[in-house]
């Protein structure tokens, strides 16, 4: 029965660890990197928040054009109140009714009017009413407001797909490096096998007189050195490794594996209309004109607060007096307001100045960008054309390379060679398979800064 459950326990072991080894080790291409790098990314997040901010910000700006309904309540109570106190008197005598409405009395009657006595104490008002607002011209205010919120939701996509553009070309770097760094160990794989031959080449040729020890130890201290690049490279791999987890939002130690072409047969895109793209397409130069366009808006806002502005109103009120007036009424009342701007001793001119000047800053700073982005475009372009010449030189470097080493290991072989001779023509074919790597990978992530720079790296709407 122990045995049974200790052979149970061992397959349940067993089973957890490959299971684990397996989930541990995930194979992902650079598509595979892209999405989640976007889905992990937590300033991608906050811009996608931001966006759907100024959604909401726009939302809200519409009701500006709705007219606003309200209740308000107000509550006086005064203690202390002096007694109302009115005496009794007969009621005089006029000969006719104009001369009373003059105030021409001629006598007195025998009517007594009695007198009023009101002894309150305190006095308790409470009025309260619906009230429904609505503004008729507001100097454009209200639709300068608008406008604005349309803008504000424009930069905040914009900036979302400039910040999907930057995590993109981050993902791309860390996974070319990852992938040179796995093809270097690679190369550093064959270089080693072919100097453990070559040493076990040599040390049979020393032990039959035909090869000096020092012709062997040769081998042998290149092949060390060798070794210890490949440690270093090894090592190397789990930075690269590191680096690309954390964008990936997952643990560091996480054995990633990832998956890739690496073909040398290159072809070079289109380069002659990345200025017109980038001017076309670049979020920066997009959020600017925004800005520039806000800035001017901004201005004509001041210029509104000095525009008279017309509103209508209408009330639904009632009154309520403690002993006095205790029935709850409710009266409607229509209101009208118009208010007029005369004075402000050149307050309005003077802030109709400063907002002039900042649209002078926002077109400053859009044409200094756009030279800025220029320059770059150019700058890539240049990048480019350099890898893709690079990649050329290195695959001819590669060929040459492999020829000489083969030529040098038969001539080696027949005595027309040195030791020296055959290490130096293998160390020349691992440095231009490890240069060709290297350019390789850095064409693949030119072509992403090309789309960068030209403002062609765009977050797809379902991702939003």
């Amino acid at each position: 029965m122990n045995q049974s459950i200790k052979y149970i326990a061992g397959i349940a072991v067993f089973l957890l660890m490959a299971f684990s080894n397996g989930y541990a080790q995930k194979v992902m291409t650079l598509e595979d990197c892209r999405e989640q790098a976007v889905a992990f990314n937590k300033e991608l997040k906050n811009a996608a928040l931001q966006n759907r901010e100024a959604q909401v910000n726009q939302e809200v700006a519409r009701t500006a054009y709705l007219p606003s309904v309200g209740f308000s309540s107000s509550l006086m109570y005064r203690p202390g109140m002096d007694a109302i106190n009115m005496p009794g008197y007969f009621l005089p005598t006029a000969d006719s009714e104009e001369a009373a409405l003059n105030g021409d009395f001629s006598g007195t009657s025998d009517v007594w009017s009695p007198g009023i006595n009101i002894d309150l104490g305190s006095l308790t008002l409470i009025n309260s009413g619906f009230e429904v607002n609505q503004a008729i011209y507001a100097g454009g205010k209200i639709r300068y407001s608008n406008q604005q919120a349309d803008a504000g939701v424009s930069i905040a996509e914009m900036a979302l797909n400039m910040k999907y553009s930057d995590v993109i070309e981050e993902t791309d770097r860390a996974f070319w490096q990852v992938a040179t760094v796995e093809e270097n160990i690679i190369i550093a794989g064959e270089y080693i096998k072919m100097l453990t031959e070559l040493e076990e080449q040599m040390t049979a040729m020393y032990e039959v007189g035909l090869q000096p020890a020092s012709e062997k130890l040769r081998v042998t201290v290149q092949k060390n050195e060798a070794e210890l690049n490949l440690l270093k490279a090894r090592n190397g791999l789990k930075v690269a490794k590191m680096y690309l987890n954390q964008i990936l939002g997952q643990p560091l130690d996480t054995e990633i594996q990832i998956s890739h072409e690496t073909d040398d047969k290159v072809k070079l895109f289109n380069l002659e209309d990345g200025l017109v793209q980038a001017t076309n397409n670049r979020n920066e130069l997009k959020i600017l004109e925004k800005q520039k366009e806000i800035s001017e808006l901004d201005a004509k806002i001041t210029r509104a607060d000095y525009l008279p502005t017309v509103g209508v109103s209408a009330q639904y009120t009632s009154y309520w007096v403690k002993d006095l007036y205790e029935e709850i009424d409710f009266q409607p009342m229509l209101a009208a307001q118009v208010s007029i701007p005369i004075f402000q001793w050149g307050q309005g001119k003077k802030k109709q100045r400063a907002a002039q000047l900042k649209v002078q800053q926002a077109e400053t700073d859009l044409q200094h960008t756009n030279d800025l982005i220029n320059l770059e475009v150019m700058q890539v372009k240049v990048q480019v054309e350099e890898a893709y010449e690079s990649i050329r030189l290195a695959q001819k470097s590669v060929d040459e390379a492999e020829e000489s080493m083969e030529e040098t290991e038969a001539s080696f072989e027949v005595g027309l060679n040195t030791t020296t001779d055959m290490l130096n023509a293998q160390a020349q074919w691992v440095q231009a398979k490890a240069q060709l790597t290297q350019t390789i990978a850095n064409f693949e992530v030119l072509k992403t800064k090309w789309q960068s720079v030209t403002g062609n790296l765009y977050m797809p709407e379902e991702e939003k």
